[in-house]
């Protein structure tokens, strides 16, 4: 279920979920607990957070931002939390250990900097406050540790694949996995998108971390939501059903670069055909073109090496 609105929340298990979005593709999903503790899912753009900011102040009102939960470092899922900060300075930070060194990095700043430009440009914004050099991790983590939040227990799960600092969090009371873009995200009914930027065996091998996951030692479902990144929230055996379609969408895309290559076609001849199966009209809404040709363009030499196929 997709959450449009700061309007129109959704109630899961003592939890309600607001859509804080200010622009679809720079998405930022607000949580609160039935005990007020609240926490941010992903931060979107820079060029759009002061609009953030505005959106869960609208749901706040004067109470206190409590968390910002990172699942990787990449802008348009991190820079809105730049901004945050400066707007609540006791906001928490959080980030997995790696993604926490890069958010610091200069040259990695700048890159921001410039995807984070042209976004804002394709939304015809010109004018914007930079709040990047703000950008940090107040609280790092690495993989299965237990993040209290005020009472509330997170799970930490590496899931690299997408970038090698991508995480999830299990919330371990609700059974809910917030996830990562290493799982894969819609493009259509039935097909999921692969983002295998680092890697494409150690994307499957994140995926089937959690396939392992959503059943415990009884039998009894330990993970009984998953979050998507870009979109929202699904259940009980739509959970399954996902994991397995980005297990075949992750193979597809891996087949029609490998394929193509051993047709003779060419790096352009092949980003053709892969933006043709995915560059939908669901993903346009939130995946910038910008960023689809330059994440693309990773993609393909990276599985043509790691099936040996160039050096």
């Amino acid at each position: 279920m997709f959450i449009n609105s700061i309007k129109e929340p959704l109630k899961y298990k003592g939890l309600t979920i607001y859509n804080v979005s200010p622009v679809r593709g720079g998405d930022s999903f607000l949580f609160i607990f039935e005990d007020g503790t609240s926490f941010i899912y992903d931060s979107g753009f820079g060029f759009s957070s002061d609009k953030l900011y505005e959106n869960i102040k609208a749901v706040l009102g004067d109470k206190n931002l409590d968390y910002i939960l990172l699942s990787h470092s990449h802008y348009d899922h991190a820079l809105g939390s730049a901004c945050l900060t400066v707007k609540y300075p006791k906001v928490k930070v959080v980030a997995f250990s790696y993604a926490a060194k890069i958010l610091e990095k200069e040259s990695a700043r700048n890159v921001m900097r410039r995807l984070n430009k042209d976004a804002a440009a394709i939304h015809g914004v010109t004018e914007f406050n930079d709040y990047v050099d703000y950008l940090h991790a107040d609280i790092k983590v690495e993989d299965n540790d237990i993040l209290d939040m005020n009472g509330h227990k997170v799970q930490i799960i590496s899931l690299p694949g997408h970038t090698k600092d991508c995480v999830a969090f299990y919330l371990m009371d609700e059974k809910l996995l917030l996830g990562t873009e290493t799982l894969g995200m819609y493009v259509a009914d039935g097909l999921v998108m692969p983002s295998f930027l680092v890697g494409y065996h150690m994307s499957l091998e994140s995926i089937d971390k959690v396939r392992k996951m959503v059943y415990n030692a009884s039998g009894e479902r330990a993970i009984e939501a998953y979050f998507i990144p870009h979109w929202g929230l699904i259940e009980g055996n739509d959970v399954d059903t996902f994991l397995e379609e980005s297990i075949k969408g992750h193979n597809l895309g891996r087949d029609l670069i490998v394929n193509a290559h051993k047709e003779g076609k060419s790096h352009e001849e092949i980003f053709a055909i892969f933006q043709e199966m995915y560059y939908t009209p669901k993903v346009t809404e939130v995946y910038p073109f910008p960023a689809f040709v330059e994440n693309t363009n990773i993609q393909i030499p990276m599985i043509l090496r790691e099936e040996g196929l160039i050096e």
